[in-house]
């Protein structure tokens, strides 16, 4: 256990330090509602958005209302900078007891898990779509990878993308890795889409004839037996925007 513990803890490092200090840093954290309190928590939020994040460079914020899954009802805030920035925005504690004062008593505390911290995979996004604006909702499609499988994971959405590539799909979608707060490896697939009549339409992500076409005939088939090795927990929720929570398009 140590030693998997160490070795996790190395190549976290030894990410970070390959993808360089510019790199845009998330953190999310999961706000749950007390029960029946979901309208007021929000509304508080909104408030402290608009008074604290609202204008502030150094902090921007993004939130997301979870819609499906076992977090429906929660709202997920996220803020981006890069490693630098976030030695440069201190929370205000005005903006603290803010928070404690008006946030805090619509919030169920017994399921909060904390903050955790992600860096975007560019090398396994893709935006054949023409648009790279914010659409209203998120499909997340969440793998737990594991351990000392993180390589050949690699491999394979290398030749997914490859695939789109070759194609000319119009596909839409991104891949974030968290490096800190929770279970490793586990890997967050975005796809978006702005409303529930596009959805139906939406280009997969995947696809046999996608891999096939790319990759030769029966390409899909071995790329599905190893991901189906590799992957200990593969789960999806949908997430809505909430502009009224966000500082940021």
């Amino acid at each position: 256990m140590k030693k998997r513990i160490n070795a996790f803890l190395i190549f976290s490092l030894f990410f970070v330090i390959l993808v360089g200090q510019d790199q845009t840093v998330y953190e999310g954290h999961l706000w749950h509602p007390n029960p029946m309190a979901g309208e007021k928590m929000e509304a508080a939020m909104a408030s402290k958005t608009k008074k604290y994040n609202v204008g502030n460079e150094n902090y921007p914020m993004a939130s997301f209302r979870v819609i499906t899954g076992e977090n429906q009802g929660a709202v997920l805030r996220i803020s981006s900078g890069t490693f630098a920035d976030r030695d440069k925005y201190k929370l205000r504690q005005s903006e603290l007891d803010y928070w404690q004062k008006n946030v805090i008593p619509h919030v169920d505390m017994s399921k909060d898990k904390g903050s955790t911290l992600w860096l975007k995979m560019e090398n396994h996004s893709y935006n054949g779509s023409g648009n790279d604006k914010r659409l209203k909702y998120t499909q997340v499609t969440q793998y737990l990878v594991g351990s000392g499988n993180f390589q050949e994971w690699n491999e394979l959405r290398s030749q997914l993308v490859e695939a789109h590539k070759k194609t000319g799909s119009k596909a839409r979608f991104n891949h974030y890795y968290r490096f800190s707060g929770g279970e490793t490896y586990l890997i967050n697939m975005s796809v978006y889409f702005d409303s529930w009549e596009d959805y139906p339409n939406l280009t997969p992500a995947f696809g046999t004839e996608l891999i096939d076409k790319a990759h030769g005939k029966g390409a899909s088939k071995k790329w599905l037996s190893r991901q189906s090795k590799i992957v200990k927990r593969r789960s999806t929720f949908m997430q809505e925007y909430l502009p009224e929570l966000s500082s940021i398009q």
